[in-house]
């Protein structure tokens, strides 16, 4: 297959996903061409696309895409089309976030080729969006589904939301996010690690990953570091990995609850390749779709602490390998927190079973459903154009 992949989005989670995608294609000998916008990446997606660029199959372009509606949307289509033109024919487009998949759909809409939607995230379930903003999003997300050949969901809730926004049955296929169960990519030994971030013989290490944005809620997970009992607090430290636009404002606020001396802060790496350093992982998002970043703290042995949002309850079992709150939920983040500070049996134990649980989300697994569904597509056969037990487990 010749399959071209747009995105707007190439940072954080959804530019892993893009080029976990796409190397699982070159490994099994499909051409790959990615058109894509600088202005949201980061520096680790450019690395990847170094890499990527080693390999015979691949090509890419940089095209402009702006995150908010601009009229020089109207060069972004004209530089797609130019380039499907002139490196074609393609079998497929697999459009990538919001705005690439208006892009791809709306103004590819006299164009032949077959389409595909992922939107890692719809932002008509983000809280912290204004309820006209997020109607009039769920009327354009239902009238766009209609303009390509199927729409990705990475989880069930995910998949739950988008038939609420009007999104037909028929459109939507259910494939997880995967994630690398090998250790080849962990960097540094732990102990050098957190002797690097000033932790000492006996603290607990708590790690955030996450762009610092509202829809992360970075200050929620502050508040509840700094809601944590003296002892406890003393005895951990929070790490921060992720960069933003409130990186000032938390960092303020850190310094307001009196814990500036508890908070170490990285800015943006690499935080897949820093995890196995972290004792326990938390995320406090207000919205997710399904976090690839809560994957690959699981394939890390990691405890979890998560806000009940997104695919996050389909892959951190409360109790089991972490534990599930609710949504701004401070006091109940610092006592989860706390538990897993004050046992480290329990750490153990529901480190273990997050590996074992990510074992389901590998890579491979959610390459091989993605190919199946591009070949269906291409094809026209309909019949089985989803795995049968993810759309069972999705209308439940």
């Amino acid at each position: 297959m010749k399959i071209a992949e747009l995105v707007e989005s190439a940072a954080a989670g959804v530019g892993r996903h893009v080029v976990d995608l796409m190397n699982g294609l070159l490994d099994r000998g499909h051409e790959v061409h990615l058109v894509y916008s600088d202005i949201r990446s980061d520096p680790v997606f450019h690395e990847d696309l170094r890499r990527l660029g080693e390999q015979s199959g691949f090509r890419a372009r940089r095209i402009l895409m702006r995150r908010q509606p601009h009229a020089r949307d109207l060069l972004a289509v004209r530089a797609l089309r130019r380039y499907l033109q002139s490196h074609g024919p393609f079998d497929l487009l697999h459009c990538h976030s919001t705005k690439a998949g208006l892009v791809g759909r709306l103004g590819l809409i006299e164009d032949p080729i077959k389409r595909l939607y992922t939107p890692h995230g719809f932002f008509t379930a983000d809280p912290n969006r204004g309820g006209i903003v997020r109607q009039s999003g769920a009327l354009l997300e239902a009238a766009l589904s209609k303009l390509c050949d199927g729409v990705i969901a990475v989880s069930r809730e995910e998949y739950r939301h988008a038939i609420e926004l009007g999104i037909s049955a028929a459109k939507l296929c259910l494939i997880p996010n995967g994630v690398a169960l090998d250790r080849d990519s962990y960097a540094g030994d732990p102990a050098e690690l957190r002797n690097e971030w000033g932790l000492h013989d006996g603290e607990i290490c708590v790690g955030f990953v996450g762009r610092l944005v509202p829809q992360k809620s970075p200050e929620t997970m502050l508040r509840s570091f700094a809601a944590l009992p003296d002892l406890r607090r003393k005895r951990s430290k929070l790490v921060m990995i992720g960069d933003g636009p409130l990186a000032g404002a938390c960092r303020r606020l850190t310094a307001q609850l009196g814990i500036g001396d508890r908070v170490v802060w990285l800015g943006e790496r690499d935080a897949k390749t820093l995890m196995h350093a972290f004792d326990v992982f938390a995320l406090a998002s207000d919205s997710e779709a399904g976090p690839l970043v809560v994957l690959e703290a699981m394939a890390r042995a990691l405890p979890i602490v998560a806000t009940a949002v997104g695919g996050v309850a389909e892959t951190v079992h409360h109790g089991v390998n972490g534990f599930v709150t609710p949504v701004r939920g401070v006091a109940e983040i610092a006592a989860a927190l706390e538990t897993l500070i004050h046992d480290a049996d329990l750490r153990e134990r529901m480190g273990r079973a997050s590996r074992v649980l990510a074992q389901d989300f590998s890579i491979d697994r959610m390459v091989d459903r993605t190919i199946a569904l591009y070949e269906q597509v291409i094809t026209g056969v309909r019949a089985s154009r989803t795995p049968a037990e993810l759309s069972a487990a999705a209308s439940r």
